[in-house]
């Protein structure tokens, strides 16, 4: 590293001395001026000039114009619609073989139009659409609808039954607005009084129609019973099998013991499974868990002010409610309802007074409303209130033959 002392310096700007001379930028002369302009063609002059200046413009215009596509460009649409018919026209083929033949079944397949297709199936549609609707105004049975209106009517001795083990007779009977039937059952055993479930089993979970689960068994009547599977609580015995044995205080419970007679057990306050043990001890059954109780011993309950149905006089549904004349000797009355100018449906007041007026010792009222229905002999002959049957659980079915 030199020392400071021996740095060069630059020495100042003398600005009292006269400029340099021009023999001093002689160097500067080798850097020629650059212009811009139009090269000269056809000599010098100003005219000339502009001359030039046009034809270039013009030549410029004429290169940009030779550049410029010929033809209108294709929009960005009509090129993927070119595209995608050549990629058609590649994939599609020509089926192998003759032409088919005009209305038949190749020509529909190959020919299809969706359109026609769906005004068809739409016109189809409409059609079982009327013929359902004119075979549920023409339907009184409540099964498939293949019933007619003289079905709302029956004769005194038309709906009947009677064999050495059993005698059914059924009368329809029709005052204030009010259209039922009481049935008179009389039996040889007690195994005759049975049940049955939809699915055949209680613990299927299903639900069928009365006709459906009747038809497997073949009764002379049935009616609904109790809808045992909708409330989960309560005693259940059927055909003398104990099914369930919880008590439970909402409900009423029909007792029918091994002799056949029918009574009832309103109070359970006990521990669970007691009143269900002592029913088994007795060799009771049946049992079902409904109510209210509307006769005891010829005469008229107390009908409870609180209850799992409503007991006040003045709410019309319809109804189903089975009784017991004497020994084996059974009354079952079926009350149409919700249909009006053929039947309002009954309190449980005036369902009690029913029973009464027909000279029952024990009456119990059973699910009702929608579910009301009364088969006898392979059909349904009252008016479900639905304009069909209401799916249940179990039945109540009078069975021709006993068990043994």
């Amino acid at each position: 590293m030199k020392p400071i002392d021996r740095i060069r310096k630059t020495p100042l700007r003398r600005y009292d001395l006269p400029a340099k001379s021009e023999g001093n930028l002689h160097h500067f002369r080798r850097f020629r001026k650059r212009h811009f302009d139009f090269p000269v063609v056809f000599g010098e002059g100003k005219a000339l000039r502009v001359l030039e200046t046009v034809a270039c413009i013009v030549l410029i215009l004429v290169i940009c114009n030779a550049s410029a596509p010929v033809t209108e460009v294709p929009s960005v649409q009509q090129r993927f619609e070119d595209w995608a018919r050549v990629q058609n026209e590649k994939t599609i083929q020509t089926l192998p073989g003759a032409t088919p033949e005009p209305n038949s079944e190749l020509d529909q397949i190959v020919n299809f139009n969706a359109e026609t297709q769906l005004e068809e199936i739409q016109k189809e549609i409409a059609e079982q659409t009327k013929e359902e609707q004119v075979r549920a105004m023409a339907s009184t049975d409540g099964t498939d609808g293949t019933g007619s209106s003289d079905l709302k009517h029956y004769e005194p001795g038309e709906l009947s039954y009677r064999t050495d083990r059993m005698s059914v007779s059924i009368e329809q009977k029709q005052k204030d607005g009010l259209t039922y039937y009481v049935c008179d059952i009389q039996l040889s055993d007690p195994s005759q009084l049975r049940t049955a479930f939809a699915g055949d089993d209680f613990k299927s979970g299903i639900y069928e129609a009365v006709s459906d689960i009747a038809g497997r068994y073949n009764p002379v009547l049935a009616i609904n019973a109790d809808f045992c599977r909708y409330h989960r609580n309560g005693v259940i015995i059927r055909n003398g099998e104990l099914l369930r044995k919880q008590n439970i205080q909402r409900h009423h419970l029909l007792v029918v013991d091994a002799n056949g007679d029918m009574s009832a057990i309103t109070d359970r306050s006990g521990k669970q499974g007691v009143v269900a043990d002592q029913l088994m001890r007795a060799n009771t059954w049946q049992t079902f868990e409904f109510g209210p109780v509307l006769v005891e011993n010829g005469q008229a309950t107390e009908l409870p002010s609180k209850f799992y149905v409503n007991c006040h006089d003045g709410y019309y549904e319809p109804r189903t409610a089975v009784g017991q004349i004497g020994p084996l000797h059974y009354m079952v009355i079926v009350v149409d309802g919700r249909r009006d100018g053929y039947s309002t449906g009954c309190s449980i007041p005036k369902l009690q007074q029913l029973f009464l007026d027909e000279g029952v010792q024990f009456a119990f009222n059973l699910d009702g409303g929608g579910s009301t229905t009364l088969y006898f002999l392979g059909r349904v002959i009252n008016m479900p209130s639905g304009g069909k049957q209401r799916s249940v659980s179990d039945i109540m079915m009078f069975m021709a033959n006993p068990v043994h």
